[in-house]
């Protein structure tokens, strides 16, 4: 019987009994295929780690070698689909592309740049102002060789769009924008407030407006090419007078003065002084940026003088005069008159004008006459100093009315030193007057008009002055010569800008004495003997014959033909025989044309 094995275990006498060789062979081989195959393993695994470094360097170098054939070949066109400034310069050189965008945008920017300013709009010269497109500069960064990623990938995407670089001087552009804005400029306007028509009379204010240079000129820079208008940059200017102080000054001032007349009252008697007659007096000057109501006080005075001469309170003092009722000459007195002292009167004024019963006293002075009884007995008349009868032919119009100047201008005295002038003794010459239509001269012809032949009394009158030796004033020679009167020695007068004027600068008062009768007029001066006058007189020059004038129409004035010529007399002064002085007057005669009527 066999005895049973023990499994955790290997008999000794199995192991043993096996040939060694087998066992060897087995147990080597198992060794040594177990060792060969540990040795190559450890080989091969070495030589991988040598070759991975090349192969990463390898592909690294491809890489860039690619990425730099690519910047490569985007470096020399500009970015697909690329605008500039709405130019499409996509996939082009550079120098084509700057060829492009000059083309594109010369018209435009040369172009005038509007500039509005509101309602208002200028237009700016691009190339005086210095604008200028800088078309290299427009396209850095979109040629050339980049290795920036960004640059690569925005050249392969494309459609780039980006305004044009431009050249904008501040400084030019503001120098050229200060010599046209003047036309937007508006310079603020101040209320006002004046009296017209006796009514208060008010303009509301108005702001200015001030364009802001500086800000216009950067604005211009930042939009030129950008926008298609530029809106220019203003500043309001405000009125120094506004409104509400126009308002102030109506209601304390200019309402209370036309509120309605004011009551005065010199020495117990009362007068009215009309609103409108105080209105000349009131201005509204601007003071410290305010408009003040200011008075006249001059003005003040001489309406409160015309009320109260009117209403007959005051009196103007009266000259003392002279005259000749029976052929011998008598002083007439002179008379003290009333008047107002200006500055009570001007007080006086503005308190009524302020207070609500509107009444105020004015204290009164004495108007004493200018001339006095004194001087006129000093200087009375002593005879004869001048006289001249001048002739014409009968016209019962013309008659008419020279008869009633030459009354008017009897028993007239001029004291020493006062001014005469004929207008303004006789006045205007109307019907009313007694005055009548006779031939008188308009424009070269005779013509019909109220007053004519007074010229007639107006030469007489001259003549006397010029040999009394009284200082010619004013004396208008007729435009033609009239053979009844002395070649330059005659005046004509016209109302209300033709005078004869003259000034009695002899020792004496004169007392003019004129009379008339059917074919003459005489006017005879009365004074004390100054100087002895002569007259002499040159030859006809500058001789001009007259014309011929046939004349249909209705109204038409024969006329007798006469040269027309220059002539010059002299007035020459004498004292005790001896030439003091003289004067010399030169007198220029249009031809008288004959006018034949029908």
């Amino acid at each position: 019987m066999t005895e049973p094995t023990n499994p955790g275990s290997t008999p000794a006498p199995v192991s043993a009994a096996r040939p060694s060789g087998a066992g060897r062979s087995s147990n080597a081989g198992r060794s040594n295929n177990a060792g060969r195959s540990g040795d190559a393993g450890s080989s091969n695994a070495g030589r991988s780690r040598q070759r991975w470094p090349w192969i990463t360097g390898g592909l690294m170098v491809a890489a860039a070698g690619a990425y730099a054939a690519l910047a490569a070949t985007t470096a020399g066109s500009t970015p697909k689909d690329t605008v500039i400034s709405g130019v499409e310069v996509g996939g082009l050189d550079r120098a084509a592309a700057e060829a492009k965008l000059r083309a594109g945008l010369s018209d435009k920017a040369a172009a005038a740049v509007p500039i509005v300013f509101g309602d208002k709009r200028i237009a700016l010269n691009p190339s005086a102002a210095g604008l200028k497109v800088d078309y290299a500069g427009s396209l850095d960064g979109l040629t050339g060789f980049s290795l920036n990623p960004a640059d690569i990938v925005a050249k392969l995407r494309g459609n780039v769009t980006r305004t044009a670089e431009i050249v904008a001087p501040t400084d030019v552009i503001a120098g050229v924008l200060r010599g046209q804005v003047s036309s937007v400029d508006v310079a603020p306007k101040d209320a006002t407030i004046a009296i017209a028509d006796a009514q208060v009379v008010t303009t509301p204010a108005a702001d200015g407006v001030t364009v802001d240079v500086p800000k216009t000129a950067s604005a211009v820079a930042d939009g030129w090419l950008r926008s298609a208008r530029i809106t220019g940059v203003t500043s309001v200017t405000p009125p120094e007078v506004t409104d509400e102080e126009v308002a102030a000054v109506k209601a304390g001032v200019a309402d209370k003065v036309l509120a309605g007349p004011i009551t005065l009252s010199v020495d117990g008697q009362s007068f009215d002084v009309p609103a409108a007659d105080l209105v000349a007096a009131v201005s509204f000057p601007v003071k410290d940026g305010a408009p003040v109501g200011a008075y006249d006080n001059k003005l003040l005075v001489a309406a409160v003088r015309k009320a109260g001469l009117a209403a007959d309170v005051l009196k103007r003092g009266k000259d003392a005069s002279v005259t000749s009722p029976n052929g011998t000459f008598e002083v007439v007195p002179a008379v003290d008159g009333l008047d107002v002292d200006g500055p009570s009167a001007v007080a006086a004024v503005k308190k009524a004008i302020t207070s609500p019963e509107r009444t105020a006293d004015v204290t009164s002075k004495p108007a004493p006459a200018k001339f006095t009884t004194a001087q006129a007995k000093a200087t009375i008349p002593e005879g004869v100093i001048s006289t001249f009868t001048t002739n014409f032919p009968y016209n019962p119009d013309r008659t008419h009315n020279i008869t009633l100047a030459t009354n008017t201008l009897n028993g007239t005295y001029v004291a020493p030193g006062a001014q005469f002038s004929l207008n303004g003794l006789l006045g205007q010459r109307t019907p009313e007057k007694g005055y009548r239509g006779a031939p008188v001269i308009y424009d070269g012809r005779l013509t019909v008009d109220y007053g004519g032949g007074i010229s007639q009394v107006s030469t007489t009158l001259f003549n006397a002055v010029f040999f009394s030796g009284a200082q010619i004033d004013e004396f208008h020679p007729h435009s033609f010569y009239i053979s009844r009167y002395p070649e330059g020695r005659e005046a004509t007068i016209s109302w209300p800008d033709v005078d004869n004027r003259f000034t009695n600068t002899t020792k004496g008062g004169i007392y003019i004495k004129a009379s008339v009768d059917s074919d003459s007029i005489t006017v005879t001066f009365y004074g004390q003997k100054t100087w002895d006058i002569e007259a002499t007189k040159g030859p006809r020059v500058n001789i001009v014959p007259p014309r011929t004038i046939h004349d249909d129409k209705e109204g038409c004035v024969p006329q007798s033909p006469s040269d027309g010529f220059d002539v010059t007399i002299g007035r020459v002064f004498k004292k005790a025989g001896k030439v003091t002085d003289t004067t010399y007057f030169t007198t220029h005669y249009i031809p008288e044309d004959l006018v034949i009527c029908g």
